[in-house]
């Protein structure tokens, strides 16, 4: 029995393993946390702090507590290798709703389905532990590669944020996709 427990957790993919964000991962988050790419990506255009994301640590370590919030580091399976953050955020426990985003730091370890097996561990999390209805998440229409990874779980192009962020010195689209349970379902029965 805990072998076939083991073999469905949620926590483990394919190609990663999801688990608390931890003080320990702070030297990993700082290699790649200020480059611009990364700052452009997140929609957080100012460098951040040792100390700030010492902070962020903390809060989340709470949130987590409190059910509001979940944040789990992405460590490649066959190295142990500290990837980036995957998060159910907003978690609306009346609606059973909640907001996702994933992020692979290094560009070097971009483009090899490490995002896309987080997504589906975060969505395993979301509908099968969490019991949520609808997970929702916005992506700038530039971001292709996103686009692709959340249609590819099953998201849809649900509305358009028209200009609503301002980057790189223009105003661009947020895209609003979503994944209703039933959806998830019919690409991942139980």
């Amino acid at each position: 029995m805990s072998s076939e427990i083991e073999s469905n957790s949620p926590y483990i993919g394919e190609k990663v393993k999801l688990r608390a964000v931890e003080m320990d991962d702070l030297d990993d988050i700082m290699q790649h946390w200020n480059t611009y790419e990364m700052r452009i990506g997140l929609g957080r255009y100012i460098p951040e702090s040792r100390q700030q994301r010492e902070e962020w640590i903390k809060k989340v370590t709470k949130e987590m507590k409190k059910g509001g919030a979940y944040n789990f580091a992405i460590i490649e399976k066959e190295s142990d290798k500290f990837l980036g953050v995957a998060a159910l955020k907003r978690v609306n426990n009346v609606s059973r709703t909640a907001f996702m985003s994933i992020a692979i730091y290094n560009p070097k370890d971009q483009g090899k389905g490490f995002g896309t097996d987080s997504g589906k561990c975060i969505l395993k999390i979301g509908f099968d532990i969490l019991n949520l209805h609808r997970i929702e998440l916005h992506v700038y229409d530039f971001l292709e590669s996103g686009r692709r990874i959340y249609k590819k779980l099953g998201f849809k192009e649900t509305g358009v944020r028209r200009k609503a962020s301002f980057v790189a010195g223009r105003y661009v689209d947020d895209l609003v996709m979503d994944i209703l349970v039933d959806e998830y379902r019919k690409l991942n029965p139980i």
